[in-house]
């Protein structure tokens, strides 16, 4: 798993050198860029600026996968409002349909029981086995009485990742290195001093009288007699002691940044997988409410239609109730409706998502038992 995460990490810091050299790939042909000359380049790549690379690498991919997922929420967010409206819309639709088809059999099994009593049941038993098919299955029904799912709550589930820049340490590189330098120089005098017999006060910064025998000291230590020179000599100790120390310290910083940027890195592409595979679910989730949205305004039209139907029934066939010859066809249509309707009590009873936040099997199922149903019933029609 190492290995893996260290090949990935090179593969992208090679990306990131090929960034800082592309002046010199943009003056040549990409066919005449040899493998070893494109090696030499990214060798010459420094600490500072692999991390540099590392953290706009992890940026961009941080910043991506959140403007994608962020516009897949946003859509489904929408979406589910939608379908919300027009579940609630198909299940008013449903009580209207299932009080029309409660009406139709309460009167057609008035009819049947009275030509029964009539005729001792025997003309009519065929109708009335047809009949009870269909109200086995009808209830009375209104909005509250779906057993209804909980409702899906649409929230962010990964928390938020930041990128941070991390410190150049300049600043405590420079501090360290003044203090080195300004010790160094401390330490010369503090030498020659005891070497001149000098007492120094270090409450207070001694005079030009006190500094000149100092100087000289270092002066001719290098057979020279101009204490400038001794004064240099100790102050181009002490920057160097300086830089020395500043260089290291931030050598020290620039390598440490950049085993953080390379980890930070690492963690950058585990969410961004982490996010895709939860926009992936999302997107999963909306396409699923788009195809509800759409079967559902199929069905307002088909149980509209059948309403329509039965009334159309109870009126026209009257006659036909009171003779004991219900049209086979009506009986077909009763029991279409009681279909349709009890495959829209099934659907908004089933939960949408599984407790891993996935679109259900059962969901889909029970979507899938809807288009089915409708096709069924829209087929014979066309």
């Amino acid at each position: 798993m190492e290995n893996r995460d260290e090949t990935q990490v090179t593969d992208t810091l090679d990306e990131i050198q090929q960034e800082n050299i592309s002046e010199v790939a943009e003056n040549l042909d990409n066919s005449e860029v040899e493998e070893n000359q494109l090696d030499s380049d990214l060798a010459n790549l420094t600490d500072a600026q692999g991390v540099d690379g590392l953290v706009k690498k992890a940026k961009i991919l941080v910043d991506e996968i959140d403007a994608k997922y962020d516009e897949v929420f946003d859509r489904l967010k929408t979406d589910l409002a939608d379908y919300q409206n027009a579940k609630e819309d198909l299940k008013s639709t449903v009580v209207d349909v299932n009080g029309e088809l409660e009406t139709l059999i309460g009167y057609q099994q008035d009819k049947l029981d009275e030509l029964e009593a009539q005729e001792e049941g025997i003309q009519y038993q065929e109708e009335q086995e047809a009949l009870d098919s269909v109200q086995d299955s009808i209830e009375v029904l209104s909005k509250d009485d779906f057993a209804e799912a909980p409702e899906f709550k649409l929230s962010k589930d990964i928390a938020p990742m930041y990128v941070q820049e991390p410190s150049s340490g300049g600043f405590g590189a420079f501090l360290m290195g003044l203090i080195g330098g300004g010790a160094t120089f401390a330490s010369m005098a503090y030498f020659a001093s005891t070497k001149l017999g000098i007492k120094l006060d270090p409450s207070k910064m001694p005079d030009m009288e006190v500094c000149k025998p100092i100087f000289d000291f270092y002066a001719k230590l290098v057979k020279q007699t101009d204490p400038n020179i001794g004064m240099g000599l100790m102050g181009g100790s002490a920057l160097l002691v300086f830089l020395i120390i500043y260089k290291m310290k931030k050598s020290s910083r620039a390598t440490k940044n950049l085993e953080f940027a390379k980890a930070q890195l690492a963690q950058a592409e585990e969410f961004v997988a982490q996010k895709e595979d939860a926009k992936a679910r999302l997107e999963e989730i909306d396409e699923h409410c788009i195809e509800a949205i759409n079967t559902f305004k199929l069905y307002d039209v088909v149980l509209n239609e059948e309403k329509a139907k039965l009334a159309r029934i109870r009126f026209i066939e009257d006659d036909k109730i009171a003779s004991g010859n219900f049209h086979s066809k009506s009986i077909q249509e009763m029991e279409d409706t009681q279909e349709l309707i009890s495959n829209v009590k099934e659907y908004v009873a089933t939960p949408m998502v599984d407790e891993s936040n996935t679109l259900s099997q059962e969901i889909k199922k029970a979507l899938a038992n809807l288009k089915a149903k409708i096709d069924s019933v829209v087929s014979r029609l066309y």
